[in-house]
């Protein structure tokens, strides 16, 4: 039983909110666990500012869409209805091995984070705006994984388990890529855009592919509980 409609979904979430060890391993600062543990008083003010805008902004748009595997040869993954080459990539063809179905995801923090890192940029705090462009670049991360989680929830129903994720701008999987799936995902319906450099915009936004394969033990899941997903919507 199929849970996910095709054709596009949308999910707009907060994020779970990080703990001190996790928000330092994001900004390089591994030998403490504890804002408090840093010996620097300007680096404690200018985390402790990018933490509390950070957490301020802590909420993403998601796109995404689910689509079968007709075939996987040595350079590339096909599946239904997707853009002829969107996967093609001889490590997507190996990590992708075995994959039944594929997700394809644009996950956006939103153009504040854009206005917040330029407005710190004419404030002239470099450290503050360092550590906040950071942050975002953890959470959006974190974001993408809170649908990916609902995504893997959903297909469970169906027998399949993820078995690999991958990005454009990986080894062997060119950012050239974003040009194609973000349409396919209809990106622009939470403000995603690709430029000529087929960076995205805004900067805190990222695209993954994620497959999905049958699961060893064969059953199908209706009794397992799902993964926590605060506020999400889809439509």
């Amino acid at each position: 039983m199929r849970l996910l409609r095709r054709g596009v979904n949308m999910v707009r979430s907060g994020i779970p909110a990080p703990d001190e060890r996790e928000v330092l391993r994001a900004l390089r600062v591994p030998h403490a666990t504890r804002i408090a543990d840093i010996d620097e008083r300007g680096v404690r003010e200018a985390i402790t500012l990018a933490l509390d805008r950070a957490l301020g902004m802590a909420s993403f748009e998601g796109v995404f869409r689910t689509a079968e595997v007709v075939e996987i040869r040595e350079d590339e993954v096909v599946t239904e209805e997707s853009p002829p080459g969107l996967l093609r990539s001889s490590v997507l063809a190996e990590r992708f091995a075995g994959a039944r179905e594929v997700a394809f995801l644009v996950v956006t923090l939103g153009e504040r984070w854009d206005e917040a890192l330029d407005e710190l940029a004419r404030r002239g705090e470099p450290a503050e705006a360092w550590f906040l462009d950071a942050l975002g670049t953890f959470l959006v991360d974190r974001a993408a994984r809170v649908v990916e989680a609902r995504i893997t929830s959903d297909l469970a129903r169906a027998g399949l388990a993820r078995s690999a994720r991958y990005r454009p701008g990986y080894i062997g999987y060119p950012m050239e890529a974003q040009g194609a799936l973000c349409p396919f995902v209809e990106a622009s319906r939470i403000g995603v855009t690709v430029n000529e450099a087929m960076s995205l915009w805004p900067r805190k936004s990222v695209t993954t592919v994620v497959a999905f394969v049958a699961r060893e033990d064969g059953r199908t899941p209706e009794d397992e509980g799902d993964p926590v997903v605060i506020g999400a919507e889809s439509s």
